[in-house]
This record gives structure tokens, sequence and C-alpha cells, in this order.
């Protein structure tokens, strides 16, 4: 059996979902084919239901800053939706103290305190020279001195990205990491600072069915989306993709929201310059551990 397809989406989380979306909505009028390999949609956005229970795989906080984004997100979810106000705090020294680290010391050790200060304001008075492509790690000291990243940049990195942060850059940062002016650093070394900073001082949440309220909304306006079809080859030169469920598909184009590692695995003719960066690619894997509580408190 074969089956055609103007466009072959591959993944139907998402991203899957919002390019079959899209597609009809700015007039396209091909054949789409949206394959996923679950039984239903949401990928790493999805939610899953054990007993009275509802596990989101790891967190899922809808920030909705631009606006044609949060129009549309609250028009799928349709009142099933309420804002939050963050209440996250880092553990170090033997205390908690708010996010960000970098403007919230008060209450740490005050020596701990003093060397953070302290580091942040040498930097003012004596800026440390940057390359042109600095590493994270370079980067945090000429941004908030050795204090500060001493007690929190690197070991809290480290941790997050698995490698060392002479080997990381730094493209990534933006709005993930604030950078706060040094009246607020005075300000949050001498008392608790209840300043939000950074782009997730607020954000949604739908009020029932987790996370997968979103996909789930999403899919209902993707008629194209085919479930329990998983890709096992896809063949680049031929423009053919086998899928489960479904047999040979023909495409004109394919989209690819699967992993790379895992599309670069099931694709091929691949560029020998491709398969060699394939060989050279690396990545973490997240363990998302769920608990849950029944009872008060």
């Amino acid at each position: 059996m074969t089956t055609k397809a103007d466009v072959l989406v591959l993944g139907g989380g998402l991203a899957g979902l919002s390019t079959a979306y899209h597609l009809r909505r700015e007039g396209f009028k091909g054949g789409v084919l949206v394959a996923e390999k679950r039984e239903k949609p949401g990928g790493r956005a999805g939610t899953e239901r054990q007993g009275r229970f509802l596990f989101d795989h790891t967190g899922h906080l809808l920030h909705l800053h631009d606006p044609y984004g949060k129009k549309l997100v609250l028009d799928l979810l349709k009142g099933n939706v309420a804002l939050h106000e963050r209440s996250s705090w880092i553990h170090s020294s033997g205390v908690d103290t708010r996010y960000p680290f970098q403007a919230n010391t008060h209450g740490l050790p005050e020596r701990v305190v003093a060397e953070c200060v302290a580091g942040f304001a040498r930097n003012l008075y004596r800026p440390r020279a940057l390359a042109k492509s600095p590493s994270f790690r370079a980067w945090c000291l000429a941004a908030f001195g050795e204090g500060i990243s001493k007690r929190f940049m690197f070991p809290y990195n480290e941790k997050l990205w698995r490698t060392p942060l002479d080997w990381l850059t730094t493209e990534w940062q933006g709005r993930f990491l604030p950078r706060p002016r040094a009246e607020e650093v005075l300000y949050g070394a001498l008392s608790d600072q209840r300043r939000f900073f950074g782009y997730n001082a607020h954000f949604r949440y739908p009020k029932r069915g987790g996370c997968q309220a979103l996909p789930d909304a999403l899919a209902a306006r993707v008629p194209e989306l085919r479930l329990n079809c998983r890709a096992v080859s896809v063949d680049l030169a031929e423009k053919t993709a086998v899928v489960e469920g479904l047999g040979e598909v023909r495409y004109e184009r394919l989209v690819n929201t699967l992993p790379l590692k895992e599309f670069l695995d099931l694709a091929s003719p691949l560029p020998a310059a491709v398969r060699e960066a394939r060989a050279r690619l690396r990545w973490v894997d997240v363990l998302n551990l769920n608990v849950g509580l029944s009872g008060a408190d």
C-alpha cells in the first residue's frame, strides 16, 4: 500500500500539530499527513494518567509572550487555563533563597553574601575581557564575578548540562538567564527582595487534564493526524518513508519534529558530513520521576 502526501510531518507533538494547522491556516491546498507513533498526540508535551493522578513528561508551563501564540493557546483551551505566580527557590549553603540566585543572596551565610557581592562589584570596576565567542564559564565570570559563579552558576549548570562549562557556548542563554542591575544585586543581598525576574515569573497551566489538554485541543483541529503510526525509515533520495500502519508514504516535502538523533538514525542516504556530525552529536538525557501522594499535606 502506498500513500501520497504533499507534506509528511513526522511526530504529532506540538510542533508537528502546529505545522499542519498553520499550513491549512495559510491556505495550503495540498495533502498533509502527520504521523505520530503513540496512541495519542502531544509527544513530550503529553500527560500520563495513573489512577487519579496526572503526570506530565517533565514540567510544561505556558509562558505566553508572543501575542499571536498567546491568543492561539487561550483560544484552544477555551477557559480551561489558570494564571499562576512562580514560587521558585534555590537550596545552597544549607538555606533556601529566591530565584534567581544572582539577585537574591539575602539569608545565605554572611561570608557567602560578601563573596558574591564583592565579586560582582569587582567586575564593575575592573571588567573582564571576553573573547568574541566566549565559553559559558568565561561569560559567567565576566557577568557575575567569581562568588556568584562558584556558588551557583558553575555547580548548577554543570549538573544540568553534564559537560565542562568551558565546552558550553553562550548562544542559548537569552531570556533564560536574568542579568540583574548592580543595585538589584546589592538590594537582594541586604533584604528579602520580592521582585520577579525572568521570563517565567508568571505562567499559565490547564485547570483540567494536565498539559495534555493543549495538544488534544490542537489535534482536534488537525484532521490529518494519524496515531499509532511510527516512522520506520526515510529514503531522502526517493522521497519515501515507511510508516507502521500506513506502509509506504511518498511525499514532496518532509517536516521532521522527531528528536534529531532518532531522525538521523532512520534517514538515508546522508551526506558524509552529516554522518560524521551524527557520530559527534551529544545530548543530555532527563530522568523524570513522578510521585503521587494521596492525602492531606
